[in-house]
């Protein structure tokens, strides 16, 4: 029998593990907050590589010139940042996913949400307290999407800027959720099969 036909058949017991399913799946609070320390982790250290490289990198789109117009490399370093961040939550969302066994998808989500609403409390901190108290400002390697709310240089392209990387954030994190959960998804499929053929 081949490898792929093996595969199919261990799919095929999914549902077997629908009861189970139905009492641990949904939304798994720790998994999205560890989720998020990993994607955390996975963004600082792109963040280093990128500057290591003396890359730009840039996640408000806040940097224009006199005339108010981007330059090459701040869009460049614009595109580098959505990336990067794509890439972290994917790494974050596939945590999320793995720890969680199932509902992946939902628990990458939950890995973007923690720490969006992390950057939203630093960012408020800095903005009706005093910005030394934002954490995320402080340190160029992370996005401070929402330090500059209610700011007189806020433009347009920072509110772009800021909503790209959110949404790059949840994609990533959905993206890579689905990938952790199909991994449980082939082991409890592989359990199944193999008590079925234990009692047969």
């Amino acid at each position: 029998m081949t490898e792929r036909a093996t595969r199919n058949q261990i799919r095929g017991t999914e549902t077997d593990m629908s009861g189970i399913r139905a009492r641990f799946g949904g939304a798994d609070i720790v998994a999205g907050i560890l989720g998020m320390f990993a994607a955390r982790g996975t963004l600082l250290l792109l963040g280093a590589l990128i500057a290591a490289g003396e890359g730009g990198i840039g996640y408000q789109l806040n940097q224009i010139d006199v005339d108010g117009n981007l330059q090459e490399v701040e869009v460049v370093g614009a595109i580098v940042a959505i990336v990067a961040v794509l890439a972290a939550f994917f790494v974050g969302g596939l945590a999320s996913g793995r720890i969680a066994r199932f509902d992946g998808g939902i628990n990458g989500v939950g890995a973007a949400l923690w720490f969006i609403l992390l950057v939203a409390i630093f960012g408020a901190l800095g903005v009706w307290v005093d910005q030394k108290y934002n954490a995320f400002a402080t340190v160029d390697l992370l996005p401070d999407w929402f330090g500059q709310i209610g700011a007189d240089d806020l433009t347009f392209k920072a509110v772009v800027g800021a909503l790209a990387g959110i949404v790059a954030a949840l994609l990533g994190g959905y993206m890579g959720g689905l990938v952790g959960e199909s991994y449980n998804r082939d082991v409890d499929a592989a359990l199944t099969t193999e008590a079925a053929e234990t009692r047969s």
